[in-house]
């Protein structure tokens, strides 16, 4: 029995040792801009007329990797398909494990280990998730756990995504880390919510609870939202006015989930896109948040 005990626990060990090997190799490069001419820009394009989705290089694939750009995703999560096709390490921590997306659903996710993925000037190698992604077109969902190692910004006119750039024009707005996730104060129909800066959302998401003072008459129109964890079921309504630092919206489109998808932490998410905004950028140094 003590044998048996001690090979246990020494093969606990050994793996605990090897899993640490390979978190201490997996630490991300980023080269910085030399000045603010020479920036590290990447160019995107939109998916379904919202998502941002760039090119990168990885290591054994024949093509270029299709990558979403998503800050609303605290994890990186590579889809399953190409973790098999590249033969992804596997870290051994208990195997498939169930984590909750960001509306609250849950998917079925491993720990990989992503190496070599070539983002700009950036060469990145780090642990992540592998799961189920339910766009066939996107082969990584870069999260924060990536994009938040240097500042980000968003050009929607150029279609350009810079990393580790200055930015002096905008409203400044402070956000703050919650869970993880970068949430800022958005005003709505006159109440003021606590948002996830989500670039991966099609438009304003908001909890049933928090936005009770609306009314029982708006929302009428029942859809299916698409996100990183499926879809669900919400509702529709288009609200007349809503702002964030001083910039004013008109015509807002907004998708109402149903409580039991509620996070107490937040109020819901946004999509810079989806209100017009021409630029954005974060500055997770000083946590501000610039609009334009």
């Amino acid at each position: 029995m003590r044998t048996t005990k001690t090979n246990r626990r020494s093969s606990r060990v050994l793996l605990m040792v090897f899993n640490l090997a390979i978190l201490i190799q997996l630490i991300p490069s980023y080269a910085a801009p030399a000045d603010d001419q020479d920036p590290d820009e990447v160019p995107f394009e939109f998916l379904q007329g919202h998502l941002i989705i760039v090119k990168a290089f990885i290591p054994g694939l024949v093509r270029k990797a299709n990558l979403l750009i998503d800050t609303g995703a605290s994890v990186t999560v590579v889809n399953r398909e190409l973790a098999d096709q590249l033969s992804l390490d596997r870290i051994s921590d208990g195997g498939v494990g169930t984590r909750a997306s960001a509306f609250g659903a849950a998917m079925k996710v491993e720990r990989v280990v992503l190496r070599q993925l070539h983002l700009g000037r950036r060469v990145i190698s780090r642990p992540c998730l592998a799961g189920e992604l339910p766009w066939k077109e996107v082969d990584i969902l870069v999260g924060l756990d990536i994009l938040r190692t240097a500042s980000l910004t968003v050009d929607y006119q150029k279609r350009k995504v810079a990393f580790g750039q200055a930015f002096a024009a905008g409203q400044r707005v402070p956000f703050e880390i919650v869970q993880k996730l970068v949430v800022a104060p958005v005003k709505l129909h006159g109440v003021t919510l606590r948002l996830v800066v989500d670039t991966g959302a099609l438009s304003p998401v908001v909890y049933q609870k928090r936005v009770e003072a609306w009314g029982e008459a708006l929302g009428q129109k029942r859809v299916k939202l698409v996100h990183g964890g499926g879809t669900m079921k919400a509702r529709l309504i288009t609200l007349p006015a809503g702002e964030i630092g001083k910039v004013e919206f008109a015509d807002i489109a907004v998708h109402i989930l149903p409580d039991e998808h509620s996070n107490p932490a937040i109020d819901g998410f946004f999509g810079p896109g989806s209100l017009g905004l021409e630029r954005i950028h974060l500055d997770f140094e000083s946590q501000a948040f610039y609009v334009k």
